[in-house]
């Protein structure tokens, strides 16, 4: 009896954090019996906050425990982490619903009650349908671009094109390899452009966009009645048929779905989800991934016989940061892209601004570029060269570090470090970090090299030790014009 008016106690001690938080939260005691039920449950399940509250799970849902999460967790104690469930409300409607539920526990270790916390998906699985039709409209009117220009001045750049090109020809799986704004997709579409298929649909899908409760569908389509609310809608396997599918951000797909993906790639057959008869697709698989794939495979994030078979080409793009020949370049494109949209008329990038742009990391690459130019342009307030420069501070990354000629402290054989481990090893990183910096001129990609650390982990170092990066030729840091 204590322990139950100890989580009572608790209930009231966090309900108007909850209310703030406007996601469905309930809360159950040991009899089953909401104690908290908030207005976006509510708003769900077509009932209201006062007369849930005091009622149980089975007056409030009409589940059974073979069908209830939360009575499920109550009297199993089971946890259901990114549960996907489908119920009616009270109203009739039916409620797609992803949620976590657990069991609250005593100091005892007994079941005291349960928490459910989650989000309505039915919205998004609305807009999905939507997209998928869209996309079956525009693919059926063959409204697909003639030319795919990619806007480059480096010689690695050239070379992937050409590759690109070639890779176009062969039919194969392809995979593009690339930090966040290098044009994955750019190159995906220049390789269908370039293939036999350039005359059929083109469809990308992003698996890190979509919940991982709707990508099944989204993928392989459905069948009326798969669950409450289905109907038969064509995936995207099937709106490819004969042409290419790009997936994008391949390492965002769930490992288990990745399987079935691979079903598909050994012999071009699938099964639409409710669907009793086998189906066959004739399309090209290209992929992509922004991490490099030793560390997905290692990581587990992507299973090594999808990635062979998907990995028959593959190009890796550079970052932008190691192209600054087409800085200048695309900068100049972007430019006269947008002069329409401002209020100046900017005929091009200036020589300082040039010059400092060389200079930054650039960890978004060109889709940063891209934002930085144009949020530039609506800054300038005076006609000719754009000579304004809007960086971000919080992601400026500085062309070259303080020198410091000696680690702080000699670690030697003998060394034993008087404030602990952890902090010793932080010291000993931080100079690291900041010698191989000195040594590279602050180059971040060929400090990374040096360290022999992805780029991406390198920014999160220099972020974590709180380094600050400054002008070597005394100007003020970049990003604070």
């Amino acid at each position: 009896m204590e322990s139950q008016k100890e989580l009572v106690r608790m209930v009231s001690l966090f309900s108007r954090f909850f209310d703030l938080i406007h996601q469905p939260i309930t809360i159950i005691d040991r009899q089953a019996k909401f104690i908290y039920y908030n207005q976006e449950s509510a708003g769900i399940d077509g009932y209201s906050v006062q007369s849930a509250l005091g009622k149980s799970v089975q007056d409030v849902y009409g589940l059974c425990k073979e069908k209830s999460t939360m009575l499920q967790a109550l009297y199993d104690g089971k946890e259901f982490i990114g549960n996907y469930q489908i119920y009616y409300n009270r109203k009739g409607k039916a409620v797609e619903f992803q949620h976590t539920t657990v069991p609250l526990y005593n100091s005892s270790g007994e079941i005291q009650g349960v928490i459910e916390i989650g989000r309505d998906i039915s919205s998004t699985r609305i807009l999905q349908d939507q997209v998928v039709e869209l996309n079956s409209l525009l693919y059926n009117h063959n409204q697909s671009e003639k030319k795919y220009e990619i806007i480059t001045a480096d010689p690695r750049m050239q070379k992937l094109i050409d590759q690109a090109k070639r890779l176009a020809i062969g039919d194969v799986p392809v995979m593009i390899v690339g930090e966040t704004g290098t044009g994955k997709e750019l190159f995906a579409r220049l390789i269908h452009h370039y293939s036999n298929r350039a005359d059929k649909p083109f469809i990308a899908l992003n698996c890190g966009a979509i919940p991982e409760a709707l990508i099944e569908s989204t993928l392989f389509g459905t069948e009326k009645g798969a669950f409450t609310g289905a109907e038969h809608r064509q995936g995207y396997l099937e709106l490819a048929q004969g042409g290419t599918l790009f997936l994008d951000e391949l390492n965002s797909m769930p490992v288990g779905l990745q399987s079935k993906l691979l079903r598909f790639c050994q012999d071009k057959t699938f099964w639409k989800v409710g669907g009793s008869r086998q189906q066959t697709s004739d399309i090209r698989i290209l992929s992509a991934v922004n991490e490099p794939p030793s560390e997905l495979l290692n990581s587990g994030h992507l299973r090594s016989d999808l990635y062979y078979r998907l990995c028959v080409g593959q190009l890796v793009l550079p970052p932008l940061s190691e192209r600054p020949a087409d800085i200048r370049l695309l900068s100049n494109y972007f430019i006269e892209k947008y002069n329409n949209i401002v209020s100046c008329q900017i005929t091009h990038i200036s020589e300082e601004v040039t010059r400092r742009l060389t200079q930054l990391p650039w960890p978004g690459n060109v889709r940063m570029l891209e934002n930085v130019i144009l949020r530039s342009m609506l800054q300038q307030e005076h006609n000719g060269p754009l000579d304004v420069l809007a960086y971000d501070d919080e992601i400026s990354s500085p062309v070259s570090f303080r020198q410091v000629s000696k680690p702080e402290e000699d670690i030697g054989p003998q060394f034993i470090p008087q404030e602990g481990l952890d902090v010793a090893i932080d010291k000993f990183e931080r100079q690291l970090i900041i010698n191989a910096l000195n040594s590279t001129q602050g180059n971040i990609a060929r400090a990374a090299q040096e360290l022999q650390i992805a780029r991406t982990t390198l920014y999160y170092k220099v972020k974590k030790h709180q380094l600050t990066l400054c002008v070597d030729d005394g100007r003020s840091p970049v990003g604070q014009m």
